[in-house]
This record gives structure tokens, sequence and C-alpha cells, in this order.
């Protein structure tokens, strides 16, 4: 009885044994957890510096009805030891294609930020006569020399996690079996469902080097836009003691400058962009002291009319004792 108990619990043990064997393979190793889900040390075909490479993920529709392929996981590309600098660059992919469409997002986490070419990419590509969906590598003069590992749910009717390299140093590889290299726009639609959703960093939309805490390269469309500010609402120009410009000078100014004074130039705004809460600001300034303006050119103008109507009185008495 108890080394039927020993048998039953051996293959277990085993199984793990040699799980762990597996993990601490090769360049080559391959670990089959579940069905399609996989863990893997992908086969680089050029470790070298200044290598252009794609990772072919799964075959795509191109024109035919096709059997299910995908890829739905995350690739780390890696270098850095004691002699080498480091890098990280680790994308998480979801892709499909059947039927006859396919649909793909990519969200990406680069340790190479500085420039702006290092980054992943979804790609399309003819490799061997076979459409494939494919991620451009971040690219920089030194290679990820650790490799490129994935882990996930992966299926094609072709190729997988291969890599292609498709130029090094500038010069063309692979030309007789990769072609039609092209980009690939995302078009599956990302949901968060959080109470809160806090970014430490600049955010940038259809740009990759936001310069502020939120940069748009495009329009923006929004209900109601609040802008809280520490500059000073500009309500001293109603001050008694405010030195209001007399118009004269205000109009020497803008025949001079060929616009109001604080406000900056069109060339200024076109070089260094336009601050919304500033500009509010000073064009308020300016309406206030137009209000001041037009208050005293209202004072003058009571003051002509009822000139005015004394004039015309003592013309009308003239008149009478004529």
């Amino acid at each position: 009885m108890n080394s039927y108990h020993k048998m039953k619990k051996t293959p277990p043990l085993l199984t793990l044994i040699a799980f762990v064997l597996c993990l601490a393979g090769g360049a080559d190793a391959q670990t089959t957890l579940h069905g399609n889900y996989k863990a893997v040390t992908i086969t680089m075909d050029q470790n070298v510096p200044y290598a252009k490479t794609l990772i072919l993920l799964h075959e795509m529709h191109n024109g035919s009805n096709i059997a299910i392929n995908y890829a739905v996981g995350t690739i780390m590309a890696i270098r850095g030891s004691t002699n080498a600098y480091q890098r990280l660059n680790v994308a998480d992919i979801r892709s499909s294609s059947a039927y006859n469409t396919t649909r793909a997002s990519l969200a990406s986490f680069d340790g190479d930020a500085s420039s702006s070419t290092a980054v992943w990419a979804l790609k399309t590509c003819m490799y061997n006569g076979k459409k494939y969906l494919a991620l451009h590598v971040p690219y920089l003069a030194a290679q990820h020399s650790a490799g490129y590992h994935f882990v996930g749910w992966i299926k094609s009717t072709g190729e997988t996690l291969k890599t292609v390299t498709y130029d090094i140093n500038g010069v063309p590889q692979n030309q007789d079996v990769l072609t039609n290299i092209a980009d690939y726009t995302p078009d599956m639609a990302e949901n968060h469902l959080a109470g809160r959703l806090l970014v430490s960093g600049n955010v940038g939309i259809g740009t990759r080097n936001p310069q502020a805490k939120l940069a748009v390269n495009g329009n923006i469309l929004a209900k109601e836009v609040k802008v809280k500010t520490d500059i000073t609402v500009p309500d001293y120009v109603f001050d008694p003691e405010y030195e209001l410009s007399p118009l004269a000078e205000v109009e020497a100014y803008v025949k001079e400058h060929r616009h109001l004074p604080e406000i900056p130039p069109a060339r200024d705004i076109e070089k260094d962009g336009l601050d919304l809460a500033e500009m509010n600001l000073l064009l308020l300034k300016k309406v206030e002291e137009l209000t001041l303006h037009i208050i005293q050119l209202a004072g003058k103008t009571d003051g002509l009319e009822g000139e005015n109507r004394e004039l015309r009185k003592l013309y009308e008495e003239l008149k009478s004792h004529k």
C-alpha cells in the first residue's frame, strides 16, 4: 500500500522537476503550459548591433478566409550585463485573425523613451508568400543581446514568434523572403473601468514625445473646461488708483507694434503656443480697461449732450425775441 502511494506521488514531482529544467533551458527553450499557452525564448536570427527586426506573430487574413490565428501575451526584449548597459522593452499584444478580419492592439512599456524610434510597433508584412501580423522591435544601435521572451496564448497557421531582420546598419536583409512591411493601425477598444486613474508622468495623445502633463496632437471636444491658476485676476483695474492708459497712448502703441499692449504678438504665439489661462486673464484685463474707457466716454458724452441742450435752449430763446 505504501509503495502504491509512492508511485502515485512520484509523477507530479518528476513533472515539476522537468518543468523547472525547461524554464532554465537554452536559447531555444519552449514550454507549453496548457494548450496554446506557452512560455518561449524566441530564437534570434541576428544578434548583432544596428539590427532592425520584426517578430512574426501569426498569419493574417489576406483576401481568402483564414482559420483562427491569435497572439495574446507579453513579449520582453532585454539586454544588460556587468559590461553592457541595460535595455528593457515590454509589449503586451492582443491580436487575432480569422474568417475575413484581423483585429489587434498593443500596449508597450519602453525604457528607451528618449528615442522616438525605440518603441514597439504593429506591422504587417509578406513573408514567404504569406501575410503576417508582426511586431517591430524597438530599435537602438545596441541590440537586445539577452534576447526576446514570450509568455501567453499563441496560435498561427504559418510561422509564429519568428524573428526576421530586415536591415543591419543600413544594409537590407532577407529581401528575398520579406516584403511589403507596413504600419498596422490598432483597431481594438481599450476600456478602463476604475474609480480613479493616476498617471505620474506626461501623457501624450497623438504624440510620442509629450512635453507637458497632457499633450494632444489634435482636436479636443469637451462639455466643460476649468482652468485653475495662481495668476491674479485683474479686478485691480477698477481700483481708483489704477492708472488707465490714455486712448492716445494705446493708439500710438498699436500703430507702432500692430498689437495691443501686454498681448503677445502673433509671431510669439506661433512659436510658443497660447497659454489659455494667461491669455484669458489678459483679455479680461483689456475688457475691463475698455469698460473704463467707455464709462469715461459716456460721461463726456452725457456732459456734451447737456451742454448741447443748454445751447439749443438759448438759441430758441434768442429766436423768440426777434
